[in-house]
């Protein structure tokens, strides 16, 4: 791979995150999931881990606000594995975080926007 494709991916990378996170700060989380996954689809494809694992966390992030506990689970145990394959204690973490917060929410049923 060129340097300048090696830039080319990273800068679709980018924009493919920050259209993603511009759709979860507008309510469209549908869009925003489909986002997150072309770039998790691109990430996959070129074994690039640590930002797979950021994409399994903000997938599981989106269907929180979704209020779809079990596909937030499964994309959150996803990051986990993938952060601590990466050795990225902060993340792991964070990532430990985001699953109580799905633990919590979905036994109490609350909605997560609101909170």
């Amino acid at each position: 791979m060129t340097v300048r494709n090696e830039e080319a991916i990273a800068k679709t990378l980018v924009n493919l995150n920050q259209l993603a996170v511009q759709a979860v700060r507008q309510e469209k989380y549908k869009y925003a999931i489909d986002v997150f996954t072309q770039s998790l689809v691109l990430e996959e494809s070129l074994g690039l881990t640590a930002q797979m694992a950021e994409s399994f966390y903000n997938l599981a992030s989106t269907y929180l606000l979704m209020e779809d506990y079990d596909q937030a689970q499964r994309k959150s145990d996803m990051a986990l594995s993938l952060f601590r394959q990466e050795e990225r204690a902060d993340a792991v973490a964070k990532t430990q975080r985001l699953q109580a917060n799905i633990a919590e929410q979905q036994a109490d049923g609350s909605n997560p926007a609101q909170t």
